[in-house]
C-alpha cells in the first residue's frame, strides 16, 4: 500500500510538473502572438502614415505643377500683351491726333462736334488700357496718389455703361461720401471693369440689375473705404467659390472668359492694400466687395 501512494504521489508531481510546463508554454505563446500582433498592427499603422504622407505629397507635386503651369501661362501672356500693347498704340496715335485736331477746328455747336468729343475720350480710355498691358507685360510698380473712388466708379461707367443697357440690364447707383485712399485710379477702375464684365456675363439671358454702392466703415479706429458691386444673376457654383480668385480658372464655357479677371483684380486690390471679398446667393446672384484703407 505504501508503495502505491509513493507511485501515485511520484505520477501526480510529475503530471503537475507537465501541466505547469504546458502552462509556461503556452504563455509564452501568448506573449510571442501578442508581440505579433502588435507589430503587424503597427506595421498597418505605419504603412496607413506612409500612404497619407504619399498622397500628400502626390497632391503637393500636382499643385507644384499647376502653379508652374499658370506661371508659363503668365509669362507668355505678359509677352502678348507687351506686343499687343505695341501694335495698338500707333494706330491708338493716329486716331488721337486726327480727332483732337478735328475736335479743334469744330465749333462747340456743330452736329460732329460731340462725336468727336467722343472719339477722343475714348482714345484716352485706350491709351489707360494700354498702359495697363504695358505694366502688366513688365511687371513695373504703379505710381500711386490720392484717389476718389466715387470718381474711379463713374469714370469706369463710361466705359461699360452701353455695355451693361445694351443687354438689358439696369445700373442702380448708391454712392456715399467716401474718404480718399492711396493708390493708382486707372488700376482700380481696371478692378470695376473686370467685375461689371462679369456681371454682365452672369445675368446675359434675361437682363437684371447692377448694383453699386459705397459706405465708409470703421476697424479698429481706423476709416476704410467700402465698394460694393451686385448682380441678380445666377451666382457661383458653391464648389467653385474657393477657386474664383486662382489664374485661370473659370466657370464660362470653353472661349468665352481666360479665368484672368478675377485673378488680376484680387492682386490689384491686394496691392493697395486692401481685400477682395465674394458674397455669393446660388440661384440670386452674388457681390462682390472691396475695402480699401483711406489714406493717412
Amino acid at each position: 500500500m505504501p508503495e502505491r501512494t509513493a507511485a501515485a504521489q511520484t505520477y501526480n508531481a510529475g503530471l503537475a510538473a507537465e501541466l505547469e510546463a504546458a502552462r509556461d508554454e503556452l504563455a509564452r505563446r501568448d506573449a510571442y502572438l501578442e508581440e505579433f500582433r502588435s507589430g503587424v498592427f503597427r506595421m498597418i499603422r505605419e504603412l496607413d502614415a506612409s500612404e497619407t504622407e504619399l498622397a500628400e505629397k502626390c497632391r503637393g507635386l500636382q499643385e507644384a505643377q499647376e502653379q508652374l503651369a499658370h506661371t508659363s501661362k503668365l509669362t507668355a501672356l505678359g509677352e502678348l500683351s507687351a506686343a499687343l500693347a505695341h501694335e495698338l498704340n500707333q494706330p491708338l496715335t493716329v486716331i488721337k491726333g486726327l480727332s483732337q485736331h478735328l475736335l479743334r477746328g469744330a465749333a462747340p455747336d456743330a452736329p460732329e462736334y460731340e462725336k468727336l468729343k467722343l472719339i477722343t475720350d475714348a482714345s484716352a480710355k485706350m491709351e489707360v488700357v494700354i498702359k495697363h498691358l504695358r505694366v502688366f507685360a513688365r511687371g513695373d510698380g504703379v505710381k500711386q496718389g490720392l484717389v476718389d473712388l466715387n470718381a474711379v466708379i463713374e469714370d469706369a461707367l463710361l466705359i461699360v455703361r452701353e455695355l451693361l443697357t445694351s443687354r438689358a440690364i439696369e445700373i442702380s447707383l448708391n454712392l456715399a461720401p467716401l474718404p480718399v485712399v492711396m493708390g493708382c485710379a486707372g488700376r482700380l477702375e481696371q478692378v470695376i471693369l473686370n467685375i461689371a464684365s462679369n456681371a454682365r456675363d452672369a445675368m446675359h439671358a434675361n437682363g437684371g440689375v447692377f448694383r453699386i454702392a459705397t459706405k465708409t466703415v470703421e476697424r479698429g479706429g481706423k476709416p476704410f473705404a467700402v465698394m460694393s458691386f451686385s448682380d441678380t444673376g445666377g451666382g457661383i457654383p458653391p464648389d467653385a467659390v474657393p477657386r474664383i480668385f486662382d489664374p485661370f480658372f473659370t466657370t464660362k464655357e470653353p472661349g468665352k472668359g481666360t479665368g484672368l479677371g478675377l485673378s488680376i483684380s484680387y492682386g490689384i486690390v491686394k496691392e493697395h492694400r486692401g481685400v477682395l471679398t465674394v458674397e455669393n446667393d446660388p440661384g440670386r446672384g452674388c457681390a462682390f466687395h472691396i475695402t480699401l484703407p483711406a489714406a493717412p
